[in-house]
């Protein structure tokens, strides 16, 4: 009897327990040291300060990025936002499949289409980690949304993103009678680095004439150098260089991690859009900005590149929130999703 007592417990310890603190272990890698200056807080809105309590920094980023991609594999669907037909799908890529997920509107088709490129520093993030904001976009703006997992970096350094991100963007001009969609119009779209990769698979199409992109939607993102020498020409690298989540640090560590072997490419307009000398005839674009955000200038500056050369660009910073915004509820997120439907109505 003790015998078979002591293998039951065996049994439990090794079927209950020790998953549980393995998903423990987990999480506290992923999660970090939440360090944070107070004093910054007041700069924000209520929903801003939670988010910044609530996150980690991201300076520790090469240490920990394995565990994040862990957590956020765990990470639940925001299934209050209530949205049609959800499919799981896999595409040929240049290396290998690429992992789709597609949001319909509730309402019957056919649709206008969106491509989604998630944030996460080429380094993280996954369509489970967008999961709130392409189901958002489908509510609000009546879009079919496509979500990529592209590659990411360490393992699978740039250029790897791109192509699978272009790879996706063709696939789908080429698919546009299974997908039900409106026109042979695709808006691109994404947040931080998904900014940076819609804002090149822009350019792209632009150069190769194919595929027929009309808009892109670029939230907070990195369009420039992301590395330290940035601050010389984006004074906001250094005056929120610490405290609002996204570090200096953090945004060199990236940089790092996505260029690897490549480093000389730094300049390349696939890796910093802004560097082109030609953004004339891109599509409209809608340019989100954070007002405490070390990315907020360059982003602003590549908008007003735009306008320069031509291109119809709204653009908008919102107040008193940080790098990241549109992961949590809040007024300015709100605003966000209400002029991107705007945006999208509107014929320019």
């Amino acid at each position: 009897m003790k015998q078979t007592l002591k293998w039951i417990g065996i049994v439990l310890v090794s079927i209950v327990l020790l998953p549980l603190v393995a998903i423990f272990f987990i999480y506290k890698k992923a999660v970090g040291k939440r360090e944070y200056d107070p004093k910054v807080l007041d700069n924000l809105e209520e929903a801003a300060q939670d988010y910044v309590k609530k996150t980690a920094p991201l300076s520790d980023v090469d240490s920990r990025y394995k565990y994040i991609r862990l957590a956020e594999k765990a990470l639940p669907a925001a299934k209050d936002i209530e949205v049609g037909e959800i499919e799981n799908k896999k595409i040929d890529g240049p290396g290998g499949k690429i992992s789709l997920r597609i949001y319909s509107p509730e309402a019957d088709g056919p649709y206008p289409l969106m491509v989604y490129f998630h944030g996460g520093g080429f380094v993280t993030g996954s369509v489970q980690s967008t999961d709130g904001i392409a189901r958002k976009l489908v509510q609000t703006t009546g879009y079919r949304v496509i979500s990529v997992d592209y590659r990411l970096a360490p393992e699978n350094p740039f250029p790897a993103a791109i192509e699978d991100a272009y790879a996706t963007v063709a696939w789908v001009s080429k698919h546009l009678t299974s997908l039900r969609a409106k026109s042979k119009d695709i808006v691109v779209a994404g947040d931080s680095a998904g900014g940076n990769i819609a804002a090149v698979v822009a350019q792209l199409a632009k150069s190769k004439g194919t595929p027929n992109i009309s808009k892109q939607i670029l939230l907070y993102p990195p369009v420039d150098i992301f590395s330290r020498d940035a601050s010389v020409l984006y004074p906001s690298m250094d005056e929120f260089a610490e405290g609002y989540v996204l570090t200096k640090e953090s945004l060199d560590k990236y940089f790092k991690l996505y260029l690897s072997g490549a480093g000389d490419r730094k300049y390349d307009p696939l890796i910093a859009p802004i560097r082109s000398k030609d953004v004339s005839n891109l599509p409209a674009a809608f340019v989100a900005t954070a007002e405490y955000d070390p990315l907020r200038d360059q982003g602003e500056a590549y908008a007003e590149k735009l306008k320069d050369a031509g291109v119809p660009v709204y653009a908008k910073r919102l107040e008193k929130v940080t790098h990241g915004f549109m992961s949590t509820p809040s007024a300015a997120t709100d605003e966000t999703y209400e002029l991107i439907s705007e945006f999208l109505q509107e014929k320019l």
